[in-house]
């Protein structure tokens, strides 16, 4: 883990360069260029609205904690986003960058960070969409302004921490990037997205707070939407998020050296 940070730090201004390159090239060639990290959010985020709230014509902002249905909704979709893409970014870049990985000599890690950074980068345009709306909304305060940073750091380190082990793991088994993206799929509606934990059946609601992306989703929702600091699933989500990073930094040590030969 030390080994890891170290580096991190040591190769911060490449990592930085790496990550303005990713964020570039996910727009070149189109004739809005950037533009397009503000219209695709935009985009998401109106079909969502209406899908849920017109057609399947879900108005909940009478159930506790949801508030303004809206802002409720993007107010998650937004981080589980950036976990959902980090994720599957991380399972396939060993061999999606392989000549990086084989003949440049530049620790994995780095290119881990650079990568992951431009996906929050991306996430982050998102983010300050819902802010400026919650703003407008009149929800956002001081205190759970402090709420979406813990909820912004602990999100960070689940995903470094998960990405690390995957990224070795990903050059071992070549689809394992189809069973990640599968297995966020699934996540994505056994997580209180789309939906508040008040709807959920009883039997099925204590099981709940077993999912670390509840606890991060609650900070984010405190700060945007509104409602009481949701101390008890930040402390799980914080110490999973904190065992993701120790799991995936040992991992990581394990088998980085095999990873160009197998890339």
């Amino acid at each position: 883990m030390i080994r890891i940070i170290r580096e991190l730090w040591r190769w911060r201004r490449l990592v930085g360069e790496l990550a303005r390159r990713d964020f570039k090239a996910r727009y070149a060639g189109s004739a809005l260029g950037a533009a397009w990290s503000v219209l695709e959010p935009l985009v998401q985020f109106a079909l969502y609205l209406t899908v849920f709230g017109v057609f399947l014509g879900m108005r909940l902002e009478g159930n506790a904690g949801v508030g303004n249905f809206g802002l409720y909704l993007i107010s998650g979709l937004v981080p589980f986003a950036a976990f959902q893409e980090s994720v599957v970014r991380a399972t396939g870049l060993a061999r999606e960058r392989v000549e990086l990985v084989r003949h440049v000599n530049v620790p994995l890690e780095v290119l881990l960070a650079g990568s992951l950074a431009a996906v929050f980068a991306r996430q982050g345009v998102a983010l300050a969409i819902v802010i400026a709306v919650a703003a407008a909304a009149g929800t956002v305060t001081a205190g759970g302004l402090l709420w979406l940073l813990a909820g912004i750091a602990v999100l960070t380190v689940t995903v470094f921490g998960l990405a690390l082990g995957l990224v070795v793991v990903g050059a071992f088994l070549p689809d394992l990037a189809q069973v990640v993206g599968t297995a966020t799929m699934v996540l994505f509606f056994l997580t209180p997205i789309v939906y508040p934990v008040s709807q959920v059946p009883h039997a099925v609601a204590g099981y709940m707070p077993a999912n670390p992306l509840w606890g991060i989703l609650s900070c984010f929702r405190t700060a945007l939407v509104g409602g009481p600091p949701p101390a008890g699933p930040f402390a799980l989500a914080a110490a999973c998020a904190a065992a993701f990073f120790v799991l995936g930094a040992l991992v990581f040590e394990a088998r980085r050296r095999q990873v160009p030969d197998l890339a």
